[in-house]
C-alpha cells in the first residue's frame, strides 16, 4: 500500500510542460545572374529556415528530466514541407537528462551544428559550397543517438552515432560525431569532427546533387564524407569578431581518389544599438581535385543590416557576391541557381518574426 501511494504521490508531483516555437523568414531576392539571366523572387527562409515545432520536458525529481522536441521546416511561399517532405525532418528526438548529461535519440544535428555552427554560420546568412561542411546545419542525421555532457565551467563536449539500419553491413550508411567546446564570458571556442559513409544516401536522401554546382559531381560515388571544423569568438563590447575554418573530404569520389575542399571564414558583427547590428563576413574555398589534378577556389563576401522592431521580429538587407577562380568558370551562392559566369550577385530584403 506504502508502495502505490509512493508512486501515485511521484506522478502527481511531477512538472511537465509543451511549448509551441517557431520562426518565418521571407525576403525579395535579387539575383543577377541565375542560370544565365537576372532574377527576383520571394525567398522563404532566406536567413534562417522557416519551422515550427514543439519541445516538451517533465521534471522526474533528482536532477533527471524526460525532454522531446518536434521541429519540422517549411516554404512560406508554397506551404510545402522542406527536408525531403518530411513532417519533423529538421529535429525529432526523445531523450532522457541527468546530472551526468543528456541522452537523445531520433534525428537530430550533428555536433559539428553544435559546437562549430554558433560560430561559423552566425552573421553569414548562408555557408558557402552549399554547406559541405554542415556549419549552417542543412543536413540532419537520422537514426541517432547522441551523448551529452553537463556545462563545466563553460566546457562542454557530446558524441553522435547514426545506426545505417543495412543487413548484414553495420558501417553503411551510419554518421560517427564528435565535438566539445568553451563559451563563457566574452570567449568561445568549438571544435567537432563528422564522419559520415555514403553521404549521398544518408544526408542527402539520394537527390539533388545535379543542383550542386561547386561538389555535386563527386557527391553520389563518394564512400565518406569527412569534417573537420574548428571556431572561435570574441566579444571587444559592441563588436564581435569570428574566425573559423573546416576541412571536408568526399573519399574515393572521381575515380577513386579524394576530393578535397577548405573553407576559411573570418567576420565581424557590430551592434550599433541595441536594436541595429551591421556585420561583414569572408568565406575562402579551397578545392583539390587530386585525381583530375584540379584546384578550384571560390570567394564568398557577405555585408547584413539588421533592425530589431521588437524581441521577436527583425528587419534585414543581405548581400552576397561571390567569385571563382583556380580553373573554376561559374560561381553559385549557397543554394541559389548557378551563374553562367565566375561571379554571382544577391541581394535580400527580408523580415522575420519568432514566436
Amino acid at each position: 500500500m506504502f508502495l502505490v501511494l509512493w508512486t501515485v504521490s511521484g506522478y502527481a508531483s511531477a512538472q511537465s510542460s509543451v511549448t509551441l516555437f517557431g520562426q518565418i523568414d521571407e525576403a525579395i531576392a535579387y539575383i543577377n545572374n541565375a542560370g544565365g539571366g537576372s532574377s527576383v523572387r520571394m525567398r522563404s527562409g532566406t536567413w534562417v529556415g522557416s519551422q515550427w515545432g514543439l519541445t516538451g520536458n517533465e521534471d522526474l525529481g533528482g536532477g533527471y528530466r524526460a525532454f522531446f522536441r518536434l521541429e519540422n521546416g517549411f516554404d512560406l511561399n508554397t506551404g510545402k514541407l522542406g527536408q525531403g517532405g518530411r513532417q519533423f525532418g529538421r529535429q525529432s528526438y526523445l531523450g532522457i537528462g541527468s546530472p551526468y548529461g543528456s541522452l537523445t535519440f531520433g534525428r537530430q544535428y550533428d555536433t559539428v551544428v553544435d559546437y562549430v555552427g554558433p560560430i561559423m554560420a552566425n552573421g553569414r546568412g548562408t555557408a558557402p559550397v552549399y554547406d559541405i561542411d554542415n556549419t549552417g546545419n542543412d543536413w540532419q542525421t537520422s537514426n541517432s543517438v547522441k551523448y551529452t555532457t553537463p556545462v563545466y565551467h563553460g566546457f562542454s563536449a557530446g558524441a553522435l552515432y547514426s545506426f545505417g539500419g543495412v543487413p548484414g553491413q553495420f558501417s553503411t550508411n551510419s554518421v560517427v560525431s564528435a565535438g566539445g567546446g568553451y563559451n563563457e564570458g566574452p570567449l568561445q571556442v568549438g571544435a567537432a569532427y563528422t564522419s559520415v559513409r555514403n553521404p549521398y544516401a544518408t544526408w542527402f536522401d539520394s537527390t539533388g546533387a545535379s543542383n550542386i554546382l561547386i561538389f555535386g559531381p563527386y557527391l553520389q560515388a563518394a564512400r565518406d564524407l569527412n569534417i573537420a571544423a574548428g571556431g572561435v569568438a570574441y566579444k571587444f563590447g559592441n563588436l564581435i569578431g569570428r574566425v573559423g575554418v573546416s576541412h571536408s573530404v568526399l573519399t574515393q569520389s572521381v575515380n577513386g581518389a579524394d576530393t578535397q575542399f577548405n573553407i576559411y571564414m573570418a567576420q565581424a558583427d557590430y551592434w550599433m544599438r541595441p536594436d541595429i547590428r551591421l556585420g561583414a563576413a569572408v568565406d575562402l574555398i579551397y578545392g583539390n581535385i587530386g585525381s583530375l589534378d584540379q584546384h578550384p577556389n571560390y570567394q564568398q563576401y557577405n555585408l547584413v543590416a539588421d533592425y530589431y522592431l521588437s524581441k521577436s521580429t527583425d528587419l534585414y538587407m543581405w548581400a552576397i557576391y561571390g567569385t571563382a577562380g583556380g580553373g573554376a568558370t561559374r560561381m553559385q551562392i549557397g543554394q541559389l541557381p548557378a551563374s553562367t559566369t565566375d561571379k554571382q550577385f544577391n541581394i535580400n530584403f527580408g523580415i522575420r518574426h519568432r514566436f
